[in-house]
């Protein structure tokens, strides 16, 4: 085989490598649908393919599994955030009012996620609105900072992360 022909069959094979990689991370009907009708609520298409694709069994993924992984997303990202907060706590003590705040919102978000993962059990309205109520309580936090004149963008990030796994269940939680 002269070098050319060898250059393109190789060329052809990892072509055909690339594209069954990224079809493995490509998101489902599904995630489309929902990502599509979350971005009425604000939220970045690919922010929401992003977020749920985190959890590889989004891919084939039915609504009411789609549902507890959104949630348990959530759950795990404000955890980690109130963690992460706790922590600035210690280190800031310029920052303990707001901080403070945000603290004790994301209590509330916490409870919010855990309450509305054990409804989709038994009473998917209230799991709707518990996941709805997530969004008014990382603004609560958002407000705070305001209020201080204070920027901590890192926290910030956080509190759009839990925004926006609030919206997606938001929407799933509406078709159940």
């Amino acid at each position: 085989m002269e070098f050319p022909s060898r250059h393109f069959l190789l060329s052809a094979v990892f072509m055909i490598m690339i594209s069954h990689l990224m079809a493995g991370n490509a998101p489902s009907k599904l995630v489309e649908d929902v990502c599509n009708q979350a971005k009425e609520l604000g939220t970045k298409f690919a922010d929401c393919v992003d977020g749920l694709l985190l959890d590889p069994t989004s891919a084939t993924a039915n609504l009411t599994t789609l549902a507890h992984i959104s949630i348990q997303l959530g759950i795990s990202n404000a955890t980690d955030t109130q963690t992460y907060i706790e922590n600035m706590l210690k280190s800031n003590p310029g920052l303990q009012k707001p901080l403070k705040s945000c603290l004790s919102w994301y209590e509330a978000i916490i409870a919010s996620f855990k309450s509305a993962l054990i409804e989709l059990e038994e009473d998917v309205p209230s799991a709707n609105y518990d996941v709805k109520m997530v969004g008014d309580y990382v603004q609560g936090c958002e407000d705070e900072l305001a209020r201080d004149k204070v920027q901590i963008p890192s926290v910030t990030t956080r509190d759009n992360y839990a925004k926006l796994y609030s919206n997606i269940a938001f929407v799933i939680t509406e078709h159940l």
